[in-house]
């Protein structure tokens, strides 16, 4: 017969402990018996589960198992940097699937990161390559590593903001949709962009000088001499659409405008009230077909937007297609 927590949490205390003592307390005590600890990690109950990964007495192939759904808390459990220290090779010996998690943490050790890009294993690579903390060393590691040939690699690599301007030079010639991240990442100076302009400018795709004209370092003076903007004064108006700083009333005036990218821009910033997005919605998705280059981009710009309504949402779900 199955026993259970509340059974062997009594069995396991009667001497010591009040035997009434809640299994998350048992799951949270240092001095909790390893064995009831290994019972409680195969519960169902997920908040348990996570406290029993913080648990610096949970034996370590429960912690890897754990470390699937809870890296976050295997990292800062105090024996994970114990293990760091009394194994030199502890990565060799975390299970696949629980390093594959640790990677994509923000604050996993420099070292997995490391020797993950050892490994002949396009995972392991993928994980670093999306960790944003990752190091701009490493990310021209994984740049090599995909000789240009592993799309999502490289795409991630021009995503990531870590990635220094001249490996964004050089792989934003890859291939167009690799110039399309490198033009949205926030990093890209302007220099990049302007080779972007000088490659792309002269396709039928307006994609390029949009996303240029979007970018944060494209102030009013570049949008005139890159001539992205119609006039001086939209310019401006652009540029404020772009300045974290802007309040929500000076956007809903921005969004006073026909011009589709300074409507973007408003769209994107993440103090332009619910109301002047849905407006917006209505305007730009108007202005365009499924079809267009540009849906995908006006599509996640109110996707990106946590200000997007309950009721926008559910219409973008229904048009999902790509």
């Amino acid at each position: 017969m199955e026993v259970k927590i509340d059974e062997l949490v009594t069995d396991t205390t009667a001497s010591t402990v009040n035997p009434r003592v809640s299994a998350a307390q048992m799951a949270s005590n240092p001095n909790t018996d390893p064995q009831l600890l290994r019972k409680i990690a195969t519960e169902k109950d997920w908040e348990l589960r996570r406290i029993v990964a913080n648990n610096p007495n949970t034996p370590t192939d429960v912690l890897w198992q754990l470390g699937i759904d809870f890296p976050e808390a295997i990292l800062s459990n105090p024996m994970f940097e114990l293990l760091q220290l009394e194994r030199l090779d502890l990565a060799a010996e975390i299970p696949h699937s629980t390093l594959t998690s640790l990677l994509q943490c923000e604050r996993v050790p420099r070292n997995l990161m490391e020797y993950a890009l050892t490994q002949q294993d396009y995972s392991l690579w993928l994980a670093v390559a999306y960790n944003p903390q990752a190091p701009s060393a490493l990310l021209k590691n994984l740049a090599q590593k995909s000789r240009y040939q592993d799309r999502e690699l490289i795409r991630a690599v021009a995503a990531h903001p870590h990635t220094p301007p001249d490996l964004l030079a050089e792989i934003v010639n890859v291939s167009g949709s690799v110039a399309q991240i490198v033009a949205e990442n926030a990093q890209t100076p302007v220099a990049v962009l302007e080779q972007i302009l000088s490659t792309y400018r002269q396709t039928n795709d307006p994609i390029f000088t949009t996303l240029v004209a979007l970018h944060p370092q494209i102030a009013t003076e570049l949008l005139m001499q890159m001539c992205l903007a119609p006039d001086r004064s939209v310019a401006s108006s652009l540029w404020l659409a772009k300045q974290m700083t802007t309040e929500s009333h000076q956007l809903v005036e921005l969004a006073q405008t026909d011009w589709n990218v300074l409507q973007l821009a408003v769209v994107r910033h993440p103090s332009t009230p619910s109301a002047t997005i849905d407006r917006l919605w209505k305007q730009l998705w108007a202005s365009y077909t499924a079809q267009s280059q540009l849906a995908r981009l006006i599509y996640d710009s109110f996707v990106g937007n946590s200000n997007t309504s309950p009721q926008l949402r559910g219409e973008l779900r229904k048009l999902l297609k790509w």
